[in-house]
Parts: structure tokens; sequence; C-alpha cells
């Protein structure tokens, strides 16, 4: 898989880049791990495009250091949950016949098959390389990276392409579409779900882009690449703030003349800039409460804190790391020597 070693435009191919700003010697893994486990720094860039203002990470981090074991995104918490089932019920009526999953993991629509009455009429294919078999037996799993390479050789004249927060992960968007293209059948659908990126840069969120997301991929950019890469549009819907909801089709006709009208320069540049002015007030502001307590738990064992910590947070203080992910409870956040536990344990604590 294309790992990002160059850095173009997915909207015009230009590679004329500058600097918007950058994080020092950040961790490149946004998870757990154990005490004494390696860990590997890089600089986080944020980079936009003269001439469409798409902004990108770079330079990448390879894709088996970044996902060499699952760090639960996406698996805690009401939102994640009801996310999951709307977008079941989302492409629901399309969900029959040959369908490909690309990079379900924890959130793969399996998993609400087992709780939805949905006819057999299927043969689901999961794509992951950290899935696990199902017991499921119209559901298949291959344990490897999404590629033309391995559809070519078994899964052609798909039906029904779908993913759920994986494009804004993917180093070729446009690759990557050209190959759920030539998978579908003529006709065939490519339903996903996106987070609502735009709208997380302008909020100050933490986990908008980073080495997992390396590209800006707002809603304006994605509805672009689609119709350059033959998809038409048939609906979308938001889902609260958190995600943007696409059902498309395939069609004969690419339109390989379509006029590049994604033009942003100025205003992303506005809305990035703002973005890193409002982490390092937010920090100041977090190190101005905390500089007469005797300790601190910070919450969230993940980018969140990562950031905070990597941009000057005063993390000497800091005691633990609550989260509500049992699996990363009595681990380490990756790139820190802080210790995650369960909120449960301020129960036992006696402050005034």
């Amino acid at each position: 898989m294309f790992e990002g070693n160059k850095l173009i435009c997915p909207v015009s191919g230009s590679s004329r880049f500058i600097n918007l700003f950058k994080f020092k010697n950040f961790p490149i893994y946004m998870g757990v791990v154990d005490r004494n486990h390696k860990v590997e720094l890089k600089n986080l860039c944020f980079k936009i495009n003269k001439i469409t203002g798409s902004v990108q990470i770079h330079p990448r981090v390879s894709l088996k250091k970044l996902y060499f074991k699952p760090h639960g995104s996406g698996t805690i918490g009401k939102i994640w949950h009801n996310h999951h089932i709307n977008f079941f019920k989302f492409l629901l009526n399309k969900f029959k016949g040959k369908i490909v999953e690309i990079g379900g993991g924890h959130n793969s629509v399996s998993e609400s098959i087992n709780h939805l009455n949905v006819n057999n009429q299927y043969n689901l294919i999961s794509f992951d390389p950290n899935g696990k078999k199902s017991f499921n037996k119209n559901h298949i799993c291959i344990k490897n990276f999404f590629s033309r390479k391995l559809i070519k050789k078994n899964y052609r004249e798909v039906n029904l392409v779908i993913h759920s927060h994986l494009f804004e992960h993917i180093y070729d968007p446009n690759k990557f579409l050209k190959d759920i293209y030539y998978s579908l059948s003529e006709g065939g659908y490519h339903i996903f779900s996106v987070p609502n990126l735009k709208l997380m840069i302008k909020k100050g969120f933490a986990n908008a882009m980073n080495f997992e997301h390396p590209y800006f991929l707002e809603e304006e950019m994605i509805d672009f690449l689609l119709k350059k890469n033959g998809f038409q549009i048939l609906e979308k819907k938001k889902y609260l703030n958190h995600s943007i909801f696409y059902k498309t089709k395939k069609i004969s006709r690419k339109n390989k003349l379509l006029k590049n009208k994604y033009n942003n320069f100025k205003k992303n540049k506005k809305i990035f800039i703002n973005f890193y002015k409002r982490i390092n007030q937010d920090i100041k502001k977090i190190n101005n409460i905390i500089k007469n307590l005797e300790e601190v738990y910070l919450f969230g064992a993940h980018i969140f804190s990562q950031i905070l910590i990597s941009n000057g947070l005063d993390s000497s203080k800091i005691v633990g790391i609550l989260d509500n992910d049992s699996k990363k409870h009595n681990k380490y956040l990756y790139g820190s020597n802080i210790k995650v536990y369960s909120p449960k344990i301020l129960k036992k604590k006696n402050y005034q």
C-alpha cells in the first residue's frame, strides 16, 4: 500500500506546499502500551497547498508502525454506539449481494447485524489487518489491507463497498477511490461515514488531524474527489456534529475533465492557524488552573492528552490518566510514563 512518501494535493496534483505549523517530537501511536515499550517520536507537521488550500500531515509514518495494534477508537460511549446503529440503518436497504467492508475493526457492521433483523441474502468480506474471525457464516475476514491486487484475485463485481471512519486514514485518497470503483459491479454502491473534520478543526478538537488522519478531508473536498473518480452522490446525512454519511453509486462515465472549484487557501489557512492558537491557549489556561494543585488526573488515554503533554502542559503534577476503556487500564499512554486508570479510582480520593 502507498505510504505517502510524496506530498501531492489530491485535488490538483500540485506539490506547492508551505508550512503552517508543527508539533515537535510527537508520539507516532495514539494508544497505550506496556511501561517499557520502545517509543518513537516524529515532528507532526501541518502543510497547506498554495494552489487549492488542501491541508496535509507530512512526512507520514509507516503503516506497519502506525497500526501495529488497535487502540480502541470508536468503541466506547453512547455517541459511538448510536453512530454505528444509525450508519447501519442508513445503508440497510442496499445491504445485499456481495459486500466488501474495508477496515471494519471494532466498528464492523457485523456487530450491528447481530442486533438487527437482516436477511441472509448477502456475503460480507471484511478487509482488516487486525480483524477477528467471525462466527457469522456469511462473514469472511481478510486480515490484510484492502487493495486492488486482492480484489482482482478474488472479489470482483461487488454490489456494495462500505467503510466507517476509514477514509480519513487513507494515504492516497484518489487511488483508494479508484480501487473501490474497480471492485464494484456496474451501478454498485459505495456507502461510508467520515468525521466532520471541518467542524472539528474549527472547534479545536485535537483528534481531527494527526499521523493517522493525514488529510483535511472536509465535505467539499470529498464531494469533488467522489465526482472525479466516478461516483454519483445519491444522499448525504449528518449525524450530530460528529459524522457525515455518504451514499454513492458507481456510474459508467468518469468526469475526467471535472473543473477544480476547490480553492480554499485563505479560508483553510485561517481556521488552521486559529486551531493552533486555540490549543496553545487551552494549555496556558490549564497550566494556570493546576499550578496550585498537588495532583492532577487527565482524562483520555488518546491523542487529546498527547497533544497537551507534548505542547507544554505541566505534566509533573499528573498522577494518572483516566479512561473509560477497561482495555487501557494499567497500561501507559504512548510517549509518556503516565499510567492509565479507570475513572472509578476517584471514588477512593478524598478531594475537598
